[in-house]
C-alpha cells in the first residue's frame, strides 16, 4: 500500500541544485515512517528526538548522506520561504517530544497547517492541491522507488518511543 506517489523522481546530480529555494528533505524515504527535516538556500534544519540540526550546510549534509547511503528525497516546494522563517519556526522547539511533537511539526508551523497535517503524505498532498509541488530529486533510492510507504501514526509513536529508548542507554 502507497501513502503518496511521486509524479516523477530525478536523480540529484548537483549540490548546486539544493543551494537556492525551499525543499522538504525526507531521510530514510524508504523507512517507516521517513524522517522529515527542511533545506532553505542550501542551510538544512532538522528535529531529532536528541536534539536539533540547524543551518548545516547542504554540502556537509550530503557528505553525510552518501557516507552512510542514507537514501532521500529532495521535494522543491515552489514557495518563497527564507532561512529566517525556517529559523523562526526550529526555535520554538529543542527536541523531538513523545507525544508532544515530531519531525514534522516545525514544518506544519512553516505552513501553517494546523490539524489538517498528522503525517509527511498530508503535507504533501495539501501542497500538491495548491500546486506547490515542483520537482523531486532523489539520493540512494532505487530506480523502482516511486512512492512513500504506507504508515500510520501509531507507527509514528512507536518508531519515537524506540528512538529514545536507544538515546536513553
Amino acid at each position: 500500500m502507497s501513502e503518496f506517489a511521486f509524479p516523477e523522481l530525478v536523480a540529484l546530480t548537483s549540490v548546486d541544485t539544493l543551494q537556492t529555494g525551499f525543499f522538504l528533505c525526507v531521510l530514510h524515504a524508504d523507512k517507516i515512517p521517513p524522517h522529515v527535516a527542511c533545506l532553505v538556500d542550501g542551510q538544512f534544519f532538522s528535529l531529532k528526538v536528541n536534539g536539533k540540526d540547524e543551518s548545516i550546510d547542504v554540502t556537509s549534509l550530503l557528505k553525510a548522506l552518501s557516507l552512510k547511503k542514507v537514501p532521500t528525497l529532495f521535494v522543491r516546494v515552489n514557495k518563497n520561504i527564507s532561512c529566517a522563517e525556517v529559523a523562526c519556526c526550529y526555535k520554538n522547539y529543542f527536541a523531538i517530544e513523545v507525544g508532544k511533537n515530531t519531525c514534522l511539526s516545525p514544518v506544519i508551523d512553516l505552513f501553517e497547517c494546523g490539524d489538517r497535517v498528522k503525517k509527511l503524505s498530508d503535507l504533501l498532498r495539501l501542497l500538491q492541491e495548491k500546486s506547490l509541488l515542483k520537482e523531486v530529486f532523489k539520493l540512494h533510492l532505487n530506480e523502482d522507488y516511486t512512492t512513500l510507504p504506507y504508515y500510520s501514526n501509531q507507527d509514528i509513536e512507536q518508531r519515537l518511543l524506540n528512538l529514545t529508548d536507544v538515546k536513553r542507554r
